[in-house]
């Protein structure tokens, strides 16, 4: 499989928990006496940001800006976003600022991170990819969401995914849905060709109905998929990614 070197697929995960591995200590090092390089989101684990953003070598805003500039580049190739969050800078400069002030809300201060948009949250449509939600605003968080905020999270934007998490139509494509159409694999965004398939839907498979193609391009830390038959497995093995699936009970 051809990695495409514009996209830069990580191996963030699809499911948040997954993107707290960090990686050896080794791999972040600098040479001796040298200035640290710029830092990017691009492969950055959250232990990464964590230690950036308490060093100061970045803040929430950077990052959020980070992310928006990748979002904006790549976007239109992949439509891995059904809605971005229209407060993030400045819920970004209200975690700088709490920061600067001994006040970090908890392990995940200042971190972008993504939810399927099957999960309420207040500020952005809950739509599970329905035509007749496109403008439903839910009136309260979701509790996964409320962990979140609490934990210093901001909430960057919901994804992709098959419509209503599935099971709409036979036969209907994974993270397909009436409001955003298809998903396409970063590994290879084309449309596929062949007469038989020629609807739109992608020549390589994004799995769903979570979506991981935002995370595997480094739009967001990391993203809250749900499950109930292979929804975070499946696309975390098409998109080569990450993806844990608590038992039942155990989130």
């Amino acid at each position: 499989m051809r990695r495409l070197r514009a996209l830069r697929p990580s191996l963030a995960a699809l499911a948040l928990l997954a993107a707290l591995v960090a990686r050896p200590l080794a791999a972040q090092s600098t040479k001796r006496g040298s200035a640290p390089a710029p830092f990017s989101v691009v492969e950055a684990t959250i232990p990464e940001m964590r230690a950036a953003l308490a060093s100061g070598r970045i803040t929430s805003r950077q990052l959020v800006q980070q992310y928006l500039t990748r979002i904006a580049l790549y976007e239109d190739r992949l439509n891995a976003i059904i809605s971005m969050n229209p407060n993030a800078l400045a819920e970004a400069d209200a975690r700088d600022r709490e920061r600067a002030q001994g006040k970090a809300l908890g392990p995940l201060h200042g971190i972008p991170v993504a939810l399927k948009d099957n999960i309420n949250t207040v500020d952005m449509p809950t739509t599970g990819g329905a035509l007749a939600f496109a403008d439903l605003y839910p009136p309260y968080d979701a509790t996964l969401t409320k962990n979140l905020r609490d934990a210093g999270a901001i909430i960057l934007a919901k994804t992709q995914l098959t419509e209503l998490a599935n099971w709409i139509a036979s036969g209907m494509p994974g993270n397909y849905n009436g409001l955003n159409g298809y998903g396409m694999n970063p590994w290879d965004p084309r449309r596929d060709p062949r007469d038989a398939n020629f609807d739109g839907r992608p020549v390589l498979n994004t799995g769903g109905s979570s979506s991981g193609v935002g995370t595997s391009v480094s739009f967001w830390a990391g993203n809250v998929g749900t499950e109930t038959s292979g929804s975070i497995l499946s696309p975390a093995q098409q998109n080569m990614l990450v993806g844990i699936k608590p038992t039942v009970g155990r989130a």
